[in-house]
């Protein structure tokens, strides 16, 4: 369960980056450019343009949570539990985003969170 919980972690990782990456391609010049630099503050309240393509996609949850299911996937393999805190904590933020925006594929973190807490019930913490 703990290595599928990684493999899903990671897999909505690498497919938020890639598609909205995709879509917002126009903005990347700008980005390579320094024009996000030096931003006024409203820019941050209210994104938009670049900076909200740069908050969407590189600047969004995606990379660590691809780090994140890297890092499940590494314990899986060593035969270390994940603590269940883990689990419940995934799962409360996408409920979270789920109850503050609809339709978000937020509501998806709720199938590896599920998993990981699954899979500490199951198993023994071990001592040691």
């Amino acid at each position: 369960m703990t290595r599928w919980a990684g493999w899903i972690l990671q897999s909505l990782g690498m497919l938020h980056l890639v598609v909205l990456g995709a879509q917002n391609t126009q903005y990347f010049g700008d980005w390579l450019t320094g024009a996000l630099w030096n931003l006024p503050r409203e820019e941050f309240i209210h994104p938009a343009g670049a900076a909200g393509a740069f908050w969407a996609s590189i600047g969004s949850f995606a990379f660590p949570m691809i780090l994140l299911g890297a890092l499940v996937l590494n314990l899986a393999r060593r035969e270390v539990q994940v603590p269940p805190s883990i689990g419940w904590a995934i799962g409360a933020w996408g409920l979270v985003g789920a109850a503050i925006m609809e339709p978000t594929p937020v509501i998806l973190v709720l199938a590896p969170a599920v998993l990981l807490i699954r899979a500490g019930k199951d198993r023994p913490a071990s001592s040691g």
